[in-house]
């Protein structure tokens, strides 16, 4: 912001001449043209203070034709201090002047009037271009006041967070990612792994099968707390009752592959049995008809 007159020291005319010959011509000149510009009211504010931004900008990017100590003299030919300098530039920097002028024809929601040069100072600070479109977006579609776009602004560009809504779809996509490889894997160990009723491992291998079993409950809890956090996230309401385990699991599948071979071993052996019926029948049948021959006084075919 600009500093206050009351505040400022003011320079005599002796120093206010050694500046003007030590500024370039063409900063002198442009300072000129900012001066008259932030002179007027109205609409035009934004803008003008967008000039400002990119004669900084430029002075910035070319010491030889504005000198070493441009944004300095900036700064004291028009009052401004350099940190405020260096946020204007910064928009010069995010919004080239075709983009600004298009930005600044859509009317804020809540005044009708055009975006606030506040509005594009905070926004400007984002560096993602496309996190700059969002923000402009969310002003001009609900209407933010500055504080609350800060405020936006600063949570979603905390250490460690790059905003909820990517973070969202990114940790979700890969829980669905590695929740499908686990299944994979899981449903492969269950193919691999010997039966129950198999001999136990040696003692040498023991340790190491109790080990992964130890690993194994672990991940079921903390799978098992990430399910409940997901569901309640999700809007589902809490299960009453107790969900099984995969051990549990397990052994309803142990329990329902015996019953299965079981009525597999039933069924094979009715049907055996219904074979050697018929086998009798038939050994009955023959006889009966070698008897019928033997006592029409002919030999048994």
């Amino acid at each position: 912001m600009p500093k206050s007159t009351a505040t400022t020291e003011v320079e005599s005319p002796v120093e206010e001449q050694v500046h003007a010959e030590e500024m370039a011509p063409e900063l002198r000149n442009r300072c000129e043209k900012v001066r008259k510009a932030l002179a007027k009211s109205g609409p035009e504010d934004a803008r003008a203070r967008y000039q400002l931004g990119e004669l900084v900008k430029d002075a910035m990017a070319d010491e030889e034709k504005y000198g070493k100590k441009a944004v300095h003299q900036i700064g004291l030919s028009l009052g401004y201090d350099e940190k405020t300098l260096y946020r204007y530039s910064k928009v010069a920097k995010a919004w080239p002047l075709d983009e600004l002028n298009e930005l600044l024809k859509q009317p804020y929601p809540k005044i009708g009037m055009p975006l606030s040069f506040s509005h594009l100072l905070e926004i400007a600070g984002v560096e993602d271009g496309r996190k700059r479109r969002k923000y402009v977006n969310q002003v001009l579609k609900e209407g933010l006041p500055v504080r609350e776009l800060k405020s936006r602004i600063t949570a979603e560009s905390a250490p460690g967070r790059k905003g909820p809504e990517s973070n969202t779809v990114k940790t979700l996509r890969g829980m669905r990612s590695a929740s499908k490889k686990w299944l994979a894997q899981v449903q492969a160990w269950e193919r691999l792994l010997p039966a129950p009723n198999e001999a136990p491992p040696p003692p040498e291998l023991r340790e190491r099968y109790q080990e992964t079993l130890e690993q194994q409950r672990e991940l079921i809890a903390r799978l098992q707390r990430v399910s409940e956090k997901l569901g309640t996230w999700l809007g589902e309401p809490p299960d009453s009752r107790e969900r099984p385990t995969l051990e549990e699991d397990a052994r309803d599948g142990e329990e329902a592959h015996e019953v299965e071979e079981a009525e597999f071993h039933e069924g094979a052996q009715v049907e055996e049995e219904a074979a050697e019926e018929v086998a009798d029948e038939e050994v009955e049948e023959v006889t009966e008809e070698e008897v019928e021959e033997v006592t029409r006084g002919r030999e048994p075919t």
